[in-house]
C-alpha cells in the first residue's frame, strides 16, 4: 500500500459544491502499532489476559510475545507512521478553523452513533 502523502480536507463552496484543500501536515510513529506496523488480534486479548493464564499456557505466552498472533496494524496498514494535521504550520487564513469545527462535528457524530448502538438502533 502506497502512504497518502497529502491530507486532504473536501469543503463546500456556497454553491453546495465539494472541493478539496490541502491541509499542513507531518508523519508521526503511528499511536495505534507503536511504530512497529503489527499489533496482537484484538480478539486475542480484547478482554485482557492474566498472568494466571500465562501460567496455564506458557506455549501461548511464548506464541503471543514471538507475534504469532500478529496482524497489520489497523491505523498504519503496517506503514509504521501517519499522515497528520501539523498543527504547528503555517495555515491559510480560516483553513484550521474551519477543518477544526469538522473535526468536532465529525466527533460529535461519532459519539452520537455510539450511542444508538448502544441503545440498540
Amino acid at each position: 500500500m502506497k502512504q497518502q502523502e497529502k491530507l486532504i480536507f473536501v469543503e463546500q463552496d456556497d454553491d453546495g459544491e465539494d472541493f478539496e484543500t490541502v491541509i499542513p501536515s507531518k508523519f508521526e510513529v503511528c499511536f495505534n502499532c507503536e511504530g512497529r506496523g503489527s499489533h496482537v488480534h484484538r480478539g486475542v486479548d480484547e478482554g485482557g489476559i492474566t498472568p494466571e493464564e500465562f501460567a496455564e499456557d506458557p506455549d501461548f505466552e511464548e506464541d503471543y510475545f514471538s507475534g504469532v498472533y500478529d496482524v497489520s496494524c489497523d491505523e498504519c496498514h503496517g506503514q509504521r507512521v501517519l499522515l497528520v494535521p501539523d498543527w504547528e504550520a503555517k495555515w491559510p487564513m480560516g483553513l484550521k478553523e474551519r477543518y477544526e469545527e469538522h473535526c468536532h462535528t465529525q466527533a460529535e457524530y461519532a459519539a452520537e452513533r455510539a450511542a444508538e448502538r448502544r441503545m440498540g438502533a
